[in-house]
């Protein structure tokens, strides 16, 4: 990330203030999964954008150029007690909700690659940006023997006219490179390399001059358009996720990617 100072390394989130635009960089080492403490980060630092009158928009960005976000903690996924096995998912879903209905525009600038839990809350935000060259972005839930959810499945076809990419997304788990994101329509703008996080940072400073109450009301009929009574959607989705997470699959899934190997599905 060009003309940044570094983040606090004992930061799981460090802030950097450009005039109007606050900037939240993902710094979880080695690919910012998602663990409890950094959504409580997250959360916090959200409120505080929230409470700031001099912040007029948010842009979400990583230290690590490799990774946006690699997805949920599967150390914390995979060692829950039963009782708390959704837990994760729904601080998932509450942070995607909360981006989602953000008061104030929100940019995620996706330099490296955004998987699974990385990606939806990239989808929460208001603009997607993608490096040219090493932006990815995947909702690869199948793989672990899991689903995107009904209410993620519903913003993504919404976002696309071209269906046969995102099956290829979401039924088959493909990785999307940054021409494919943009022509699924997943991604708002494809930026260079070079000096991506200035241009990214150009973008969310043109969204902070725009007025921020019609904004706010235009994103949230956007989203109604789409999801209607959302949080019907939201227990559906997790009523999925708990089906599924009980099954053999999804625990054979999310072991193998927590052991780096091959799921052997029965």
């Amino acid at each position: 990330m060009e003309n940044a100072s570094p983040p606090n390394a004992a930061a799981l989130i460090s802030v950097q203030k450009r005039e109007k635009v606050r900037v939240l960089i993902f710094n979880h080492p080695p690919s910012n999964n998602l663990s409890l403490s950094f959504f409580d980060a997250l959360e916090g630092e959200l409120e505080a954008a929230t409470l700031d009158s001099n912040t007029r928009a948010v842009l979400l960005t990583s230290a690590i150029p490799k990774y946006f976000s690699a997805g949920l903690e599967l150390s914390e996924l995979f060692s829950a007690e039963a009782k708390n096995r959704s837990q994760l998912f729904l601080r998932l879903v509450s942070l995607h909700k909360k981006l989602a209905h953000f008061p104030k525009p929100t940019v995620a600038a996706i330099e490296g690659s955004a998987f699974l839990g990385g990606f939806v809350l990239a989808l929460g935000c208001d603009f997607r940006l993608i490096a040219e060259e090493t932006g990815r972005v995947s909702l690869s839930e199948i793989r672990l023997g899991l689903s995107p959810t009904i209410p993620l499945i519903s913003i993504v076809s919404a976002m696309s006219g071209r269906p046969g990419l995102i099956k290829d997304l979401i039924l088959k788990g493909k990785t999307l490179r940054s021409g494919e994101a943009l022509e699924a329509g997943l991604v708002d703008h494809i930026l260079p390399n070079s000096n991506f996080f200035e241009t990214a940072l150009k973008e969310a400073d043109k969204l902070a001059k725009l007025p921020p109450r019609a904004f706010s009301a235009i994103k949230n009929s956007l989203r109604a358009a789409v999801l209607g009574e959302e949080e019907n959607l939201w227990q559906k989705g997790l009523e999925e996720f708990n089906a599924l997470f009980a099954g053999e699959e999804a625990q054979e899934g999310v072991r193998a990617m927590f052991e780096k190997r091959k799921p052997k599905w029965e």
